[in-house]
């Protein structure tokens, strides 16, 4: 009698384990919602992310006079920089030379996407009218001339100052293959002529030569 009992109690014991190593149908749930919508919301953003690359790479091959590539960050590298400052970089190897795409950090790349995608009418409406826009046109004319700006370096050129020169020369046209009208993209030009200088280092500031008709003018005529 008293080893059946001691072993009735051992099955209880070990119904208790089994059931207390069962995981709760709650925390079940959490771990399918999580390995069935994690998948797909990287495969969206992935997409979202190569669609918008795919728009920006003609318009900074179009600036730097050669076949080049734009990156921007999946949703690891926005999670590992999420205090980046940089609006753009690009890599130069140990003997000076170029890379052949740039990458464009978060901020950039959000804001040109809503760009294109019709999300900035209200400062594309302000710049049409005045340079007097606020810190949300600046930020689209800033996000735009830095992929002008990326793209100028890619043509070899390392000077952040003259850079920037053909930067701002070029913000007009990146604004309109980007979507915007030429009247808009001319506002955007000059509102970030105007406003920029502020926010720039001394390194970035336009330099001499960078006039009409000047040695840095592209378009003299």
């Amino acid at each position: 009698r008293w080893m059946r009992a001691r072993s009735a109690s051992a099955e209880i014991a070990v119904v208790h384990a089994a059931r207390s190593r069962r995981m709760p149908a709650k925390a079940k749930a959490a771990v399918a919602v999580a390995v069935l919508i994690l998948p797909a919301m990287w495969l969206v953003d992935t997409v979202q992310r190569m669609s918008l690359q795919g728009k920006l790479t003609p318009i900074a091959s179009e600036i730097a006079g050669r076949q080049v590539g734009v990156r921007c960050p999946g949703w690891w590298g926005r999670l590992l920089s999420p205090g980046d400052t940089n609006a753009g970089v690009v890599a130069i190897d140990e003997d000076g030379r170029m890379a052949g795409h740039t990458d464009l950090r978060t901020a950039t790349c959000e804001e040109l996407s809503a760009l294109i995608g019709g999300g900035r009418e209200q400062q594309l409406a302000c710049v049409s009218r005045s340079t007097s826009c606020g810190d949300d046109a600046q930020q689209t004319a800033w996000a735009v001339n830095t992929l002008a700006h990326e793209a100028v370096h890619l043509r070899g050129v390392q000077d952040e100052a003259v850079t920037e020169c053909h930067a701002v020369q070029n913000l007009a046209l990146a604004a309109q293959r980007l979507g915007a009208t030429p009247e808009q993209a001319r506002g955007l030009a000059l509102l970030h002529l105007e406003t920029s200088p502020a926010k720039k280092p001394v390194l970035y500031q336009l330099p001499g030569g960078c006039e009409n008709g000047g040695p840095l003018d592209e378009r003299p005529a």
